[in-house]
């Protein structure tokens, strides 16, 4: 695997989809995800297999419920290392040309005026960092979270054990703000920057005439490369015509948003929700190969040295 830290704001690259469709596939719903990457691990191959024909550039790993709490919560407590092990070997038989793991929200109560409150979400992403951070990846991708505080404890967690490239993702809802309330879209990424992320996103399920405008926004807040993960809410081959209800019901509609995603300045694109393969197939048909459009009014944000030592919330860890 290269070091994907040199293609930033380069090449396009496209990432694979959540493990959340293949489990669909195989007759398994959310609730069960855990139970199959650490007892079935061949479901997980079975995933790379159709991205490794699809010829995705980068792999993600389905470490998404990493932290002691998701797994606890799952009932899985203290299988970390084993989730991580499977998710590696499940790799064995592909090539891709980067892997990057990723680790969603811990899902506990978050109050950021507490201390104590932000040092246990600080320890639960640092620890499983820490599962992560001898491996052979490309970097760690911290993807769906709705809140600014929950995202800093993240990534400063993860900044105080990992030197590697980081990734994070805000989900709006379809007014283009992030469900807590805690930050908006601009202040939330901007925070994530501060905090040691190398390549700050949004996940949306809005038309592009919706999503445009705020990628933008982001875009001169930041200095940094862009990712968006659009969310297919229904592929339907005989809806001729994206509509708002369902922006992306066929493969050419997500192909003509991610080209015009590219022209907004973004580099990393992913398709999530109820996409088929052949969503990400097109994505990788049309977008490898292609450099990175820099649009010239980029935002001077701040480089990954300025990384804050503390958290900047009143009552933040330091």
């Amino acid at each position: 695997m290269a070091d994907i830290q040199l293609r930033f704001d380069k090449d396009m690259l496209v990432l694979s989809t959540p493990f959340s469709l293949t489990l669909n596939r195989l007759g398994f719903d959310e609730s069960d995800r855990d139970y199959v990457v650490l007892c079935e691990s061949e479901s997980v191959e079975e995933a790379f297999k159709f991205e490794s024909m699809a010829q995705t550039p980068v792999f993600v790993l389905p470490t998404e419920n990493l932290t002691d709490a998701r797994l606890m919560h799952s009932r899985f407590e203290g299988q970390g290392a084993t989730m991580v092990q499977n998710c590696l070997e499940a790799l064995d038989n592909f090539n891709p040309q980067h892997v990057i793991a990723a680790i969603g929200p811990t899902g506990l109560p978050l109050d950021e005026s507490s201390k104590s409150s932000l040092r246990q979400s600080f320890e639960q992403y640092k620890r499983a960092v820490l599962l992560l951070s001898e491996q052979e990846i490309d970097g760690i991708y911290f993807s769906g979270f709705d809140n600014g505080y929950d995202a800093q404890c993240a990534l400063m967690g993860a900044r105080a054990v990992y030197d590697g490239p980081l990734f994070c993702s805000f989900v709006l809802d379809e007014e283009g703000r992030l469900s807590s309330g805690s930050h908006d879209l601009v202040s939330a990424a901007v925070l994530a920057r501060e905090s040691g992320a190398d390549v700050v996103g949004v996940v949306s399920g809005s038309e592009p005439s919706r999503l445009l405008p705020w990628v933008d926004e982001v875009a001169a807040a930041l200095d940094c490369p862009l990712l968006v993960e659009l969310v297919v809410a229904h592929p339907d081959r005989r809806q001729a015509f994206p509509s708002k209800e369902n922006p992306y019901p066929r493969t050419d509609h997500v192909v003509d948003a991610a080209l015009q995603l590219r022209a907004h300045g973004v580099q990393f694109v992913r398709v999530q929700g109820n996409a088929t393969p052949a969503y990400t197939g097109g994505l990788v048909a049309v977008l490898s190969g292609l450099d990175v459009h820099l649009p010239s009014a980029k935002g001077k944000g701040v480089s990954s040295s300025d990384v804050a030592e503390g958290f900047c919330a009143e009552g933040g860890v330091s």
